[in-house]
């Protein structure tokens, strides 16, 4: 168990060094807290970043490249939940938490990237030439209009199951929470 233990430390001490989050650029608790929300910012946005260059290399004919750019984009999200894991936080507890308003935005914002990301590939792949020829994809790309209709309808199921499989994992964890906030409600009561 030490072991195990020693190892989780040191891979976030290691964290933390690569962070700055002991460096004396971190300045006092008040810029310390304003740094970490302005990482924070910075990761959201880079995020965004990512997914703009996804579809900009969707409408520019290097569609299935962008694929890469998209999972590039999930290592914000792995880096955040492991560096949690390891400090015994849940972070999908936290995220179950996200207001109602935030979720339903991001939720629109990512529906729409997916629409236009899957959109522009689908078009090239049933046209034969990208939205904007730049000279980055084939300059014929065969396809055959089953297939763009599979991609666009595996496309469209795939982000249906996702959302169902967040929803679900999200209202399991909200009830948890409450669980959680009732039974330390009680154990305040006997005290």
């Amino acid at each position: 168990m030490n072991s195990t233990s020693d190892k989780k430390k040191h891979t976030n001490e290691l964290a933390d060094r690569i962070a700055g989050f002991n460096d004396p650029s971190m300045g006092d608790e008040r810029e310390r807290d304003v740094i970490l929300r302005a990482y924070t910012l910075g990761a959201v946005v880079s995020t965004y970043v990512f997914f703009a260059l996804a579809l900009i290399f969707a409408v520019f004919g290097a569609g299935m490249w962008s694929v890469i750019i998209v999972f590039g984009s999930m290592v914000t999200s792995i880096v955040i939940s492991a560096y949690c894991q390891r400090e015994n936080v849940d972070f999908s507890m936290s995220m179950a938490r996200v207001s109602p308003r935030r979720l339903i935005v991001g939720n629109i914002v990512h529906a729409l990237f997916a629409i236009v990301w899957v959109g522009a590939i689908v078009f090239h792949i049933s046209n034969g030439y990208p939205l904007i020829d730049v000279g980055m994809g084939n300059q014929t790309m065969p396809g055959a209009p089953s297939s763009t209709y599979s991609i666009a309808i595996g496309a469209a199921f795939g982000f249906i199951v996702a959302l169902t499989i967040m929803t679900i994992s999200r209202v399991r964890k909200i009830k948890q929470a409450r669980a959680e906030a009732a039974a330390a409600a009680e154990i305040e009561d006997e005290d």
